[in-house]
């Protein structure tokens, strides 16, 4: 197996021209609010300069945990986002048709790691925290260890799932591990403990395909869908880990022998299909939906990334070369990659809005998962 090239130093210098002092900008692009700071890109881009240890990103995600610190909602809230300009007052949005329940979740995981990292001081953030825990015990609401989301509610916030989505219980059941063992909570830890274990009995459930865990369910229906972030995530932050090691080798036989990079979801949603009149109708910006674009089967860097961290930390070695040498192979096909939201699903055109740090991050955790030793900060 050969290394297969990838964008890498493009990528980092990127990441580093979105950083500044008042947080990690989602976009060069200042198209639909690109320019702002989300919490969930601004989090994860900050991840990617806690492992390489880079001095400017890492500032910047902590300017960002800090901004949210102030900008903080009375009941505990964190921002989805926020855009501030030098000498200006902040234009702050904590969700527009929903709440975005994965903000405080992703602050969480921020913070911990951060604090992990030693690039922070965790006690000026340990009132902040707390105001966040109690909030989201508020919003579980009935004591069962989930939380139930709207559609839209987190990062895929133009696709039809809802209720209880797995995505945002593993983000919850991580970030309180990772506050737990930094403020020394043993009651926090013991809530990750009980999500941990309502996942693992909640989400596989008898008549779902059994390869990988439901994507979601509500009183009414159940959303048997693969969810390629949900499954990375699950691995890669120890959650369940008696079902994760099944998806993980799902994914290398059904997309990685074959070449093929997997989607944000599968399958996709065609015409004609029961839930198409319901995506076709639900869009922010304008309908993205179409098969196999955005998140109806479109292929995004920063979920590869993050199966490729999982692959690493799981120790599949020739998954993770064969992920390699997919992307490699994309990036040589599609020539100048200029870090486009995601890749369509069939014909691999890079789409959507360009210069996103959602997609340099993906491209530095794949680099990354070359050198696992690199990785000890996300290790449980």
């Amino acid at each position: 197996m050969t290394a297969s090239p990838t964008p890498y130093d493009d990528a980092l210098r990127l990441l580093r021209a979105l950083s500044g002092t008042h947080g990690i900008r989602a976009s060069m692009s200042t198209n639909a609010n690109y320019g702002a700071v989300f919490t969930r890109d601004a989090v994860m881009a900050g991840i990617a300069g806690l492992l390489l240890a880079d001095d400017t990103i890492s500032r910047s995600l902590v300017a960002t945990l800090e901004q949210l610190r102030e900008l903080q909602g009375a009941e505990g809230q964190i921002a989805s986002n926020y855009a501030r300009g030098v000498g200006e007052s902040p234009q702050v949005s904590f969700g527009s048709l929903v709440p975005r329940i994965d903000a405080p979740l992703w602050y969480l995981i921020g913070v911990g790691l951060a604090a992990r990292a030693g690039a922070l001081d965790p006690e000026s953030f340990r009132a902040s925290v707390q105001r966040v825990v109690a909030m989201l015990n508020a919003l579980e609401y009935n004591g069962r260890h989930l939380i139930y989301v709207p559609a839209g509610g987190d990062w895929a916030d133009e696709y039809i799932y809802e209720g209880y989505v797995l995505h945002d219980q593993v983000l919850r059941a991580w970030g309180l591990r990772l506050v737990g063992d930094l403020y020394a909570q043993p009651g926090w830890r013991h809530k990750a403990t009980q999500i941990q274990d309502t996942i693992a009995a909640s989400f596989w459930p008898a008549g779902a395909t059994g390869n990988y865990p439901i994507a979601a369910y509500t009183p009414t229906r159940v959303f048997d869908v693969f969810d390629l972030a949900t499954c990375s995530l699950l691995a890669m932050s120890n959650t369940a880990p008696a079902f994760t090691s099944t998806a993980l080798d799902w994914i290398d036989e059904h997309f990685l022998v074959q070449g093929q990079l997997p989607p944000a979801f599968s399958p996709v949603i065609n015409e004609g299909d029961p839930d198409w009149p319901a995506l076709r109708r639900y869009h922010l910006h304008g309908f993205r939906n179409t098969p196999h674009e955005y998140h109806n089967g479109g292929v995004w860097m920063i979920w590869l990334g993050w199966l490729a961290l999982s692959l690493s930390r799981t120790g599949r070695q020739r998954a993770l070369d064969r992920l390699c040498d997919a992307a490699g192979t994309r990036f040589a096909a599609i020539g100048p990659y200029t870090f486009e939201e995601y890749f369509h699903g069939q014909s691999g055109r890079p789409l959507g809005t360009p210069h996103m740090a959602y997609s340099a991050t993906g491209v530095v955790f794949l680099h990354l998962a070359r050198t696992p030793e690199r990785l000890a900060l996300l290790r449980q």
